[in-house]
């Protein structure tokens, strides 16, 4: 925009300093706040925009909503042919797109910062703002670890996007923290959209790879989410729901370089990859696009991706794209480690050259080094202790002392087999069963009947009920339909750790009943995709508890069925469904009566379990 550079002051207030991003109409600076001497970011376009009414407004309601995770909004005005935003600024931030360029990042730094920009989102939402814009470069993380979102509702605004159904607009907001998480573990953006520095990922017949195809290490949660939401449609139905389903997650930043020190310790356990894995890397990087890979196995301690190289970030963000796979092989052989060392690697391409390196080591016997039978079966050259010191291997004969341990072992044996035989043969004749035999007793021609009453000789009446296999959960959120839709979110993963000593609380009622504010409050699972759901066993808090249990087609209880309901109860509670029970994707456990806790009414819930 003319007339707007280094050392212009806007708003009679904010001296420009260094531009940080432009496009056809905006631009973003950094500028200095002369009256509050402090640094901060401004968001200049022309005040004739068509939306720039709505994008101040915007402003004025972003500056509202109170939550560390999001860019705070200092000021809004208009001066002469511009108007202006001003955010807090983020000295050492940087985005996610831009680390990305170093490659993925470590699974559960991706967890920690998708969960992170989620519940800032989630805030936002519950005060009727949505991002609707939300990429890589939307997500900041600063030097410490925080993590913040900026441009909420702004840019949607000043793109024009209208008013928009909040339903779909939280979907949105959804997606696109999943297709963030996607990003940092493969460092491919898989949605239609371009996002500049990043390349896109690979499309199939039915939508992108999952993550785990890509990547090596992808947790199993993460990568089933991506899946469900980028290719079925389904998944997170808004921010929140998104944070429930991958909590917890690290309070601190989980750092590459000490999980490499930590794994650095653990003796290996493979073979060196022959050197003819970099050609064969560059190949198999040459066809990843055209070909799906095979999904790696998912593992309980997910494997954390390497650390990036020590560096600044690239100038142009269309500079961070990733290298060939031929350019980040590093050699391992004599030959091969003449060839100079990269900075970083693709996860894509590193995915690509494993495999390519496993197929090599496994017939590639003739670009290997050649190995001797000498040098591969080398004696030691002291002969080693026998293992079992009564076992006499050598050629003298032995000694007293060993004679001895094995005579007494050997009568010891004995006088055990000639008790044993002795008890045996006594049984014989009293109507009791051997002690050592498999058969059954054997009867006497005894007059004495046994009792009729007797356990033992009544024929069993039925077979032990066959219980159904277990249904996994894949989030747990407060449900407060009545309410400000959120009731203890926070704790609500509490349900499924299977830990009875962790316990979901609502919040503090003035009578059992909730005071006449609303008709109940509760927890709302979701499995992830329609399910039938058999039976729930309920781990409730101390007194007497009204607690139905409903199946649910979506996040409400509209539509519901009813699996059971148990009254006054407490402890552990069991409902069985009817046999007509129509498959959902949730169940609400839903309290209409709670008991007293602490001078208040609460509703808790320790633990759940689902057939």
């Amino acid at each position: 925009m003319h007339g707007l550079g280094p050392g212009t002051i806007v708003g009679d207030r904010y001296t420009v300093q260094r531009r940080l991003s432009r496009s056809r109409d905006r631009a973003r600076w950094t500028a200095h706040d002369t009256t509050l001497e402090r640094d901060v970011n401004l968001t200049v376009f022309p005040s004739d925009h068509p939306n720039a009414d709505a994008a101040m407004d915007a402003a004025r309601r972003a500056a509202g909503v109170e939550d560390s995770r999001l860019v705070r909004v200092l000021d809004v005005g208009v001066q002469d042919e511009f108007a202006w935003i001003v955010e807090e600024s983020l000295p050492g931030a940087r985005s996610v797109a831009s680390l990305l360029a170093q490659g993925g990042l470590p699974a559960e730094e991706v967890r920690r910062v998708t969960g992170e920009a989620a519940t800032g989102l989630e805030t936002g939402r519950s005060r009727g703002l949505h991002h609707q814009r939300l990429t890589p470069h939307e997500v900041m993380r600063a030097s410490d670890g925080t993590v913040k979102v900026s441009g909420l509702a702004i840019a949607a605004a000043l793109d024009g996007v209208d008013e928009v159904d909040p339903v779909e607009a939280s979907r949105a907001d959804a997606v696109a923290l999943v297709a963030l998480a996607y990003a940092a573990l493969t460092s491919r953006w898989p949605v239609d959209t371009p996002v500049e520095g990043l390349e896109a990922a690979p499309h199939l017949a039915n939508g992108v790879p999952a993550p785990s195809e890509i990547a090596a290490g992808v947790p199993g949660d993460l990568d089933a989410i991506c899946r469900l939401t980028l290719n079925e449609g389904a998944g997170p139905l808004d921010p929140g729901d998104l944070a429930a389903q991958i909590a917890p997650w690290s309070r601190e930043q989980v750092n590459p370089e000490a999980i490499a020190e930590q794994t650095a310790e653990l003796p290996a356990q493979t073979a060196p990859v022959p050197s003819t894995a970099a050609p064969a890397a560059a190949a198999a990087a040459g066809r990843a696009g055209s070909a799906p890979a095979q999904p790696a196995p998912a593992t309980s301690q997910p494997r954390m991706a390497p650390a990036p190289a020590q560096g600044g970030p690239p100038a142009d963000p269309a500079a961070g794209a990733s290298p060939t796979a031929a350019e980040t092989v590093q050699a391992t052989t004599t030959t091969a480690a003449k060839a100079p060392k990269v900075a970083k690697v693709g996860s894509f391409a590193r995915a690509a050259a494993d495999r390519a390196a496993h197929a090599t080591g496994m017939h590639g016997a003739d670009d290997t080094e050649t190995i001797s039978l000498p040098e591969v079966f080398q004696t030691a050259e002291e002969p080693e202790e026998p293992p079992l010191p009564l076992l006499h291997t050598g050629s003298e004969p032995p000694s007293g002392n060993q004679t001895r341990i094995v005579v007494t072992i050997l009568v010891g044996f004995l006088v055990v087999v000639l008790l044993l035989g002795y008890c045996g043969v006594s049984s014989i004749g009293s109507g009791s069963s051997l002690p050592l035999g498999g058969s059954a007793p054997l009867h006497t021609s005894s007059a004495t009947t046994p009792p009729a009453t007797s356990p033992s000789s009544a024929p069993p009446t039925s077979s032990a009920p066959t219980s159904s296999a277990p249904i996994a959960v894949v989030g747990a959120s407060g449900f407060d339909p009545e309410g400000d839709q959120s009731e203890k979110d926070s704790s609500a993963s509490r349900v499924l750790d299977g830990d009875p000593s962790t316990v979901w609380q609502s919040e503090g009622y003035n009578s059992p009943s909730f005071g006449g504010l609303k008709k109940g409050v509760g927890v709302i699972l979701d499995l992830g995709s329609p399910r039938t759901v058999h039976s729930a066993r309920l781990t409730l808090g101390n007194g007497p508890t009204d607690v139905t249990v409903y199946a649910a087609p979506s996040r409400s209880l509209d539509g519901v069925s009813t699996i059971g309901e148990v009254q006054g109860a407490s402890g552990s509670a069991t409902v069985t469904a009817p046999t007509d029970l129509p498959p959902s994707r949730y169940v609400i456990v839903w309290f209409t009566l709670i008991p007293q806790d602490g001078g208040r009414y609460r509703a808790s819930l320790a633990d759940i379990k689902l057939s």
